[in-house]
C-alpha cells in the first residue's frame, strides 16, 4: 500500500511537466499566419521597395509579431486595391484610418501609430494658405480610396473640398507642379522620401512648401474583415501594443524608421 502511494506520488512531477507543455503547446497553436493587405506608397509609414515592405508601421508589426506569436504577411498594393481585397475577405488590412463607415465592416485594433497628415503647395502660393480653412474651395490630391472621417469626409461629400484622386505620390507631387491641383496630401518625411525615391523630382524640391499646419492627426490600425472573426487576434495584438508604449522602443522603432 505503501508501495503504490511512492509510485503515484514520483509520477507526480512528470505529470506537472505534462500538463505545463500542454499548456505551452496551446498557446503556440493559438498563434497563426496572417495576410495583412496596406498601401503600397505612403512613406515613411508604409511603402514598397525593392519588393520589401518598409516603414513604420512594417517594423513596428514585426517587433508585435515576437509577443504575440502571429507572423504578419504584409501584401502592398495600390491603396484602393489593399481596401477591396480585404473587404471581400482575403486578409487584413493596416494603415487603414477609423471611420464610421468602415468600424461597420471591420473590426480595428487599439491605435497602432499616429499620423500628422501635412500638406505641400508650390512655395509661390504658400502665403495663400495661413490655416486649415483656406482648403476651402481648393482642389486637393490624395491617394484613392483615402477617408479621414468626420469634418474632412463631411467637406469633400459637401464639395466644399474638391478631390483629384491618385495611385501615387509622384503622380500628386508631378500634378502639383503643372498646376492640376493646389494642395498635395504628403508632406515631412513623406515628401523627402518620395522625392528621395525618384531622382527625376530632385530638382523640384526647392519648388515645394510644407504648410505649417496639418490636415488632422489620423491614427493608423490593423483591422480584419468582421467575417472573418479576428477578434481573438487583435485581442493578443492590443496586449502587446499596450505593452509596447509603455518602453522607449516604441518611439525608437518611429524615429528609426522616419527620414530625418
Amino acid at each position: 500500500m505503501n508501495q503504490s502511494k511512492n509510485m503515484h506520488l514520483c509520477n507526480v512531477p512528470k505529470l506537472i511537466l505534462l500538463c505545463s507543455t500542454v499548456i505551452l503547446m496551446s498557446g503556440r497553436v493559438a498563434a497563426e499566419d496572417f495576410v495583412i493587405y496596406g498601401g503600397e506608397s505612403f512613406q515613411p509609414q508604409i511603402y514598397l521597395k525593392n519588393g520589401n515592405a518598409l516603414g513604420i508601421i512594417p517594423a513596428l508589426l514585426e517587433r508585435l509579431s515576437k509577443d504575440t506569436g502571429d507572423h504578419y504577411q504584409l501584401v502592398l498594393v495600390p491603396w484602393k486595391r489593399a481596401l477591396s481585397e480585404s473587404m471581400a475577405g482575403h486578409g487584413g488590412i493596416t494603415s487603414i484610418s477609423w471611420t464610421e463607415q468602415r468600424a461597420a465592416v471591420f473590426d480595428f485594433s487599439d491605435p497602432l501609430y499616429k499620423n500628422l497628415v501635412k500638406l505641400t503647395v508650390l512655395k509661390s502660393r504658400a502665403a495663400e494658405f495661413k490655416d486649415i480653412n483656406d482648403l476651402n474651395g481648393k482642389t486637393l490630391g490624395l491617394p484613392l480610396g483615402t477617408q479621414f472621417g468626420g469634418a474632412f469626409d463631411q467637406a469633400v461629400a459637401n464639395k466644399i473640398i474638391l478631390i483629384d484622386a491618385d495611385s501615387s505620390p509622384e503622380s500628386r507631387i508631378k500634378k502639383l507642379l503643372r498646376g492640376r491641383i493646389d494642395v498635395a496630401v504628403l508632406g515631412g518625411p513623406g515628401l523627402k522620401e518620395t522625392i528621395r525615391l525618384d531622382p527625376n523630382l530632385m530638382e523640384t524640391y526647392d519648388k515645394l512648401a510644407i504648410l505649417p499646419f496639418p490636415l488632422t492627426e489620423d491614427w493608423m490600425y490593423l483591422a480584419f474583415p468582421k467575417s472573418l472573426h479576428r477578434q481573438a487576434a487583435l485581442t493578443r495584438f492590443n496586449k502587446a501594443l499596450a505593452a509596447l508604449k509603455k518602453t522607449r522602443e516604441y518611439q525608437k522603432i518611429i524615429d528609426d524608421n522616419s527620414p530625418e
